[in-house]
């Protein structure tokens, strides 16, 4: 299928991008409509949850002896059971990439180009995302260092921009609504991206050393969820919980704030760019996961000629996927929880089980 492998730093940053992806946008605006000014601590909560799933993942990564998760699924349960257990994890992935790509279209064209047709916006940026898949999961795990240092320089630049704008006051009173909330809306974070990290098992199997890829999901989730901590408790600092509940896109609206001095200002561009380039490396890794899973499914050897279809598919299926963007909120925070919780947590948790049985009747 392909014999490319990346290193553990590697798979690190693409764990980054992944957890950062379109949750740097679209996370803090429910996390306040629920945790109000504690929001930032469900972010904290969710980010211990994280690593426990982390952990959970890389037992399963494990115990499937550089096998994909399309792979161990068919090993374990067989060439019927298994193929018909990988539809639903296959149909999970494209369904999120089809998501991801109708946020990118949503941003864009409210925010930013609002005169071009959404699908417009869909086939160009797909069409970078099908030439980066084609040329095989090293050479995306090469561009992530390129553009991680890039990101990281915007996030400081953008907090040190922020902090004229800093109010303390905003997260006051603390608990003013009790535990409950923060509990609750740690569910968010959880729910979009951790569980949705199911997809990274169709790349652990390539990352060179499987204890140093363990370590670097690990450490990739704790620094992915820290940016997001970082800018949800910029957007309660500077426009507080009830204004970031009330927008769309906070993250971009803190960015518009900016004025340094009284000529360095419109700004926003700066979150633009952060946002691109997460949500491009989060696309990518569930195209290119989900293009692998399929042809590992139908027993092709190449995933290459499946990439075009898959990218006319998902274009159709983004569009159709919500009307706009009020259902997809509704979608996101009523129905959304419980898909992931049965795709990023039940399947790979009786693949587990399965592959704990398989290891113990080959008595190894």
């Amino acid at each position: 299928m392909d014999n490319q492998t990346i290193s553990a730093r590697q798979y690190m940053f693409l764990v980054i991008f992944f957890i950062i992806g379109s949750s740097i946008l679209i996370v803090p605006t429910p996390l306040a409509a629920q945790g109000k000014q504690d929001a930032w601590m469900s972010v904290i909560l969710s980010i211990l949850v994280g690593v426990i799933l982390v952990m959970f993942l890389n037992k399963i990564g494990s115990l499937s002896s550089g096998k994909t998760f399309v792979q161990a699924a068919i090993f374990v349960f067989g060439n019927w059971a298994g193929r018909l257990f990988c539809i639903f994890y296959l149909s999970f992935l494209y369904i999120l990439a089809s998501l991801v790509l109708r946020n990118i279209g949503d941003f864009m064209t409210t925010q930013i180009i609002p005169e071009t047709p959404l699908q417009f916006t869909h086939t160009l940026f797909l069409l970078v995302i099908i030439a980066g898949t084609y040329l095989g999961i090293e050479s995306i795990a090469r561009s992530s260092e390129i553009f991680m240092p890039w990101m990281i320089i915007l996030l400081i630049f953008l907090t040190i921009s922020m902090m004229p704008q800093i109010n303390m006051d905003q997260l006051k009173p603390m608990f003013g609504n009790g535990v409950l909330p923060i509990i609750n809306s740690s569910s968010v974070v959880i729910g979009t991206p951790l569980l949705e990290m199911i997809a990274l098992l169709m790349i652990f199997p390539y990352v060179k050393e499987e204890k140093k890829a363990k370590r670097a999901w690990i450490l990739g989730t704790i620094i992915g969820g820290g940016v997001l901590f970082l800018i949800t408790t910029l957007c309660l600092l500077v426009l507080g919980s009830d204004l970031t509940a009330l927008n769309a896109y906070p993250t971009y609206r803190i960015a518009q704030k900016i004025n340094i001095a009284g000529f360095l200002e419109g700004l926003e561009i700066i979150i633009a760019i952060i946002w691109m380039l997460t949500i491009f490396f989060k696309l990518i890794i569930l195209y290119y996961a989900t293009s692998v899973g399929i042809a590992q499914f139908l027993t092709l050897k190449d995933h290459r000629p499946l990439l075009l279809p898959l990218g006319m598919g998902m274009v159709v299926l983004s569009i159709i996927a919500y009307p706009d963007v009020a259902y997809f909120e509704t979608f996101v925070g009523e129905v959304w929880l419980s898909y992931s919780l049965t795709h990023g947590l039940i399947l790979p948790a009786i693949l587990l089980i399965g592959l704990l049985i398989k290891k113990r009747m080959s008595g190894s």
